[in-house]
């Protein structure tokens, strides 16, 4: 809803949010938004000011976009790295996006994990949406991202790496790795890799059989992305997918003529 607000001979048109929707734990400082999404024109006017708890590569981020209703005070604005900002976070806001176009409803939980006082920086961004589709039926999405660059997270996978055994340990939730070898396995993970698919995707509706209102859990799962024909190359088509046991480890606004978002 657009507001005016006359300041000597001058008018400024703004936008009102909804930040009843937008909270700041006194507790722990955990940023969160809960409710409703919508389709907003993106506005960045009065955004708070960069603090101490910013660090280099650090932008002003939406825990809920600006594009999605979320506002532009403390309690939505904190500071999240650029490659999450332009990466994953809007991958999904994408997503997002595009289903309420497509005519979704989306009922969206967004927290900015601080776990230590108001104003700190947060270490980790968790979404979890359920969004309910023209057809009636809903899917509940779930993602989280690390507040940090992606050089820093591929110098940690390599730090990892380094240490023996690191991804030889035992796992019997993965089936797979039990009948392959250690090159075998390497190859197939990195070639479901290659065929993950965008973020925004998990947001269009997908076949749906059954009661219209039934709850469809959809969770990212990687081993949901590997195609049949790559599991058959292997020679294990007697596995079932969901015996692969690899769990998808991921969460601002669209980006507005190169502004700082």
């Amino acid at each position: 809803m657009a507001f005016i607000i006359e300041t000597g001979q001058e008018k400024e048109v703004g936008f009102m949010r909804n930040s009843k929707y937008s909270s700041v734990n006194p507790v722990n400082g955990n940023v969160s938004w809960n409710g409703p999404l919508s389709q907003e024109k993106g506005d960045h006017t009065g955004m708070p000011s960069r603090t101490e708890a910013y660090l280099p590569g650090d932008e002003r981020g939406h825990v809920n976009a600006s594009s999605l209703g979320g506002g532009n005070s403390n309690s939505n604005v904190v500071a999240q790295n650029k490659d999450l900002n332009h990466g994953a976070y809007l991958s999904v806001e994408n997503g997002e996006r595009n289903a309420l176009r497509s005519g979704a409803t989306i009922n969206s939980e967004k927290i900015a994990i601080v776990d230590s006082q108001p104003g700190d920086r947060s270490s980790t961004f968790m979404v979890n949406d359920t969004v309910t589709y023209a057809d009636g039926h809903s899917e509940n999405i779930h993602n989280s991202f690390t507040n940090e660059s992606n050089a820093n997270q591929v110098e940690w996978n390599n730090m990892s790496s380094a240490f023996p055994d690191t991804y030889d340990g035992p796992n019997p939730e993965d089936a797979l790795r039990e009948l392959m070898g250690t090159e075998e396995y390497a190859d197939l993970m990195e070639r479901t890799d290659a065929e993950l698919f965008n973020l925004a995707e998990d947001y269009g509706p997908s076949d749906f059989y059954g009661d219209p209102y039934a709850i469809v859990e959809n969770e990212s799962d990687v081993s949901s992305s590997i195609s049949d024909d790559l599991i058959s190359d292997m020679g294990i088509d007697d596995i079932g997918i969901d015996d692969v046991g690899i769990d998808d480890d991921g969460i601002d606004d669209g980006i507005d003529g190169g502004m700082e978002i």
